[in-house]
């Protein structure tokens, strides 16, 4: 391949998705991410553990420098710093820039082209879900839980529809990845939430224990994704079979690396989408309101250590 692959924000999934690229396209990929991380890449190569056990050669720098022309530029900062990160990188963009967003939350690509309006056509914006799970361990180390891509039929015609073939990562196209936004936020916003409430490791929010409150969580994501005209079909048992690997959610490593999280764009989506549509969503609207709280009090350094 003759185009250039550039990973904006390597932590643990855009270091597995750079990882996946590199080995196959090493000259045309660089991954771009923090100093200490990059320094490891570069030094050592990306060693992943898990379901996946290897080391790849890698490429990676600390900023874009380089025009993106003729580049796929896949962008997998969280949704919090999406639209900082491009407008960063606005001056690089070139129309033969093709995107490829792969953040939890909704309304990710309404985002990319408000903020890329008039640079580039809102045709070469791309979306996937991502339903693999990593952890950064340790500078230029990732733990990989099983997954993979979910990626839009529009970007499975493109040219770059078949980059992932032959790599560690598999990369479904599905017609309708609409609907699988819409069952990923609601999965979200049941377990992201409450991996932060109780601090705790996705097979602990799999528990019987609270299956009651994942009910009234589905129950309100499922009435707000009908009433946008998608019907999900999710149960309690097949939340707790989604989240079967024994990994940190991405709210939960914000809470303990301190940093702002997703809650606005997933339960803080569902309230504002049901509220729109006049369907009841009390119960996110309290795990929304304890998560804030979490947070405010987390990132002002005025939670209680012990006794």
């Amino acid at each position: 391949m003759k185009n250039r692959i550039v990973i904006l924000g390597v932590g643990g999934v855009g270091t597995v998705i750079g990882a996946a690229l590199a080995e196959k396209y090493y000259g045309q990929t660089t991954l771009i991410g923090r100093k200490d991380h990059v320094k490891a890449i570069n030094k050592d190569g990306c060693t992943i553990t898990g379901c996946v056990n290897k080391n790849v050669k890698a490429h990676a720098e600390e900023s874009a420098v380089n025009s993106l022309e003729n580049t796929l530029l896949i962008v997998s900062v969280k949704i919090t710093g999406l639209e900082n990160s491009l407008l960063n990188i606005k001056h690089l963009i070139r129309e033969s820039t093709t995107l490829l967003l792969v953040q939890n939350g909704y309304g990710v690509k309404d985002i990319a082209r408000k903020t890329l309006s008039g640079i580039l056509p809102s045709e070469n914006v791309y979306q996937a879900v991502v339903t693999f799970g990593a952890v950064l361990t340790a500078p230029g180390n990732i733990e990989l839980f099983p997954g993979g891509l979910k990626a839009e039929k529009a970007f499975g015609d493109s040219e770059y529809g078949r980059i992932f073939e032959s790599t560690f990562l598999q990369c479904r196209i599905t017609k309708s990845l609409d609907k699988s936004i819409w069952k990923k936020l609601i999965i979200n916003s049941i377990v992201n939430p409450l991996s932060v409430i109780f601090r705790a490791k996705n097979k602990i929010i799999a528990d019987d224990l609270q299956n009651g409150l994942k009910e009234s969580l589905l129950r309100e994501g499922r009435a707000v994704a009908k009433s946008e005209g998608y019907s999900i079909s999710l149960s309690v048992a097949d939340v707790n079979s989604f989240i079967r690997s024994d990994n940190r959610t991405s709210m939960l490593q914000d809470y303990f690396k301190k940093r702002p999280n997703e809650i606005d764009f997933i339960n803080g989506e569902i309230i504002r989408i049901g509220e729109k549509n006049g369907v009841s969503v009390q119960t996110n609207k309290l795990i929304y309101g304890i998560v804030k709280d979490i947070e405010k009090i987390r990132l002002e350094g005025k939670e209680e250590a012990g006794i």
